[in-house]
């Protein structure tokens, strides 16, 4: 029986909901991150600790994309029943919000397209990245977040949670891409150092997926 995450809540029925799995003992609601070995860490248990723990990442590295699956691994937090919806909301935004308003048909969806086009200052250059510029960048960026583009069309089943608008990050990628559009740089391996969001420094994995998808050969100047 596959519930959203609201519905599940309200139930007191165990879910997982992107990277985290969500369990109700006893009066009290267990967050659990990634398994990455065998002990799991016990978090200090407040949301506030929580929403400090998810910042970063297993490499220490700032999570600008909340929804990235590079939610730190091996640890645990207990909490009340009462603040299940607000820890939900410190791990992923909007979340809950965004699947009830999906499951209503009141989602106002934005498209790429849209978002680009009204980027001013340095990231004005977004708007020239060419249609499979986009696609690439979708599949790059999207293909690394739990949440589902329903801005391109996708579909999100309700255990998903749909994403109505491209981020930030979105833009700040497709601003680069544009920019390899003109002339394609060299590849690099991934490297697990590089900022997330560091498109322009080779070895970030954005980066380096987005550019393994460029047709072979391909130099814009």
């Amino acid at each position: 029986m596959h519930d959203l995450a609201i519905e599940a809540i309200a139930a007191r029925r165990d879910f997982t909901l992107g990277e985290v799995a969500v369990a109700f003992r006893d009066g009290q609601v267990e967050f659990s991150g990634p398994r990455s070995g065998p002990d799991a860490g016990e978090l200090t248990g407040t949301v506030e600790a929580l929403r400090e723990h998810v910042r970063f990442d297993d490499q220490g590295r700032y999570r600008p994309l909340s929804g990235a699956r590079t939610l730190p691994g091996n640890w645990h937090v207990s909490l009340p029943e009462t603040l299940a919806e607000a820890a939900i909301e410190a791990v992923y935004p909007q979340a809950l919000l965004h699947q009830q308003q999906g499951e209503e048909g009141t989602l106002r969806v934005t498209t790429l397209d849209e978002v680009v086009v009204r980027q001013r200052g340095r990231y004005r250059i977004a708007a020239e990245l060419d249609a499979e510029g986009r696609e690439r960048a979708r599949d790059a960026l999207c293909g690394r977040c739990v949440r589902t583009p329903v801005w391109a069309e996708q579909a999100a089943s309700d255990e998903e949670i749909p994403c109505p608008e491209p981020c930030s990050v979105m833009i700040a990628l497709c601003r680069e891409a544009a920019l390899w559009q003109r002339e394609t740089p060299q590849p690099s391996s991934p490297y697990p150092e590089v900022a997330f969001a560091d498109f322009p420094t080779p070895g970030n994995e954005v980066r380096e997926a987005y550019l393994a998808r460029m047709p072979a050969g391909v130099t814009r100047g």
